[in-house]
């Protein structure tokens, strides 16, 4: 089996003061250390991207002041790669500068699902930007009703999952299904704040899933060697 210790963390919320994720480059340093500790060395730091509330002008911003922040204090071992999570809406597939929402050197966009239920018009909107040649992660599936995740599967978009439902058992024997079918690529912190069990936790996860875990480390490893570093 791959070692777990080789995964990316593909989904968190590491920079200071990008979203609700970290509140000072003193606790993102603490959630790189934590990395570090648990041999976790590559991570894609995600802050929210809301449509309803952000440009992309504006959170590029605040994302990239945050990253230069923190990379001047930061002399840790863990490499940093800068996305987004960006909350699917209607129509989100006409978005300007879209394509600056990716994963930094990459074509891969990490999509969150709203809260307030699920529409029709999401399916084509998915389509949509896949057929433009983007690859869509939908971040955490795990929360959300599996027929609504169904749905977007069909239209060609693949999944993330946190790590912290992956070590209860029960939830993991439901998300088994994506994960032996390959439909799951990636793995996630979901890290907030001074979290000191989220790595510990990713680790862990990552040890139960058997055999799959290579498939899963090899996709990611995939979106992590087009990525670039932000200069």
């Amino acid at each position: 089996m791959t070692d777990e210790k080789g995964l990316v963390d593909f989904h968190s919320h590491i920079l200071p003061g990008a979203d609700h994720g970290s509140s000072s480059v003193e606790t993102s340093i603490y959630q790189l250390d934590q990395a570090e500790i648990h041999g976790i060395n590559r991570v894609i730091a995600t802050p929210h991207f809301y449509p309803h509330r952000h440009t992309v002008g504006s959170f590029l911003k605040r994302r990239d002041d945050a990253y230069k922040a923190l990379m001047s204090r930061y002399k840790g071992g863990v490499e940093l790669r800068l996305g987004a999570e960006a909350m699917l809406c209607d129509g989100f597939d006409s978005l300007p500068d879209l394509d600056k929402l990716f994963i930094y050197g990459t074509k891969t966009l990490l999509l969150e699902l709203p809260y307030d239920g699920f529409k029709v018009e999401y399916c084509d909107t998915v389509s949509k930007i896949i057929n433009n040649g983007v690859d869509v992660i939908l971040a955490h599936a795990d929360r959300y009703p599996q027929e609504n995740i169904e749905k977007l599967l069909k239209c060609g978009a693949r999944l993330q999952l946190n790590t912290s439902p992956l070590c209860r058992i029960i939830k993991r024997r439901e998300l088994f299904t994506w994960i032996d079918e390959k439909k799951v690529v990636a793995l996630g912190s979901d890290i907030h704040g001074r979290d000191k069990k989220a790595y510990g936790r990713f680790v862990r996860a990552a040890s139960k899933i058997g055999e799959n875990i290579s498939y899963i480390k090899a996709e990611s490893d995939l979106v992590w060697s087009q990525s670039k570093e932000y200069l």
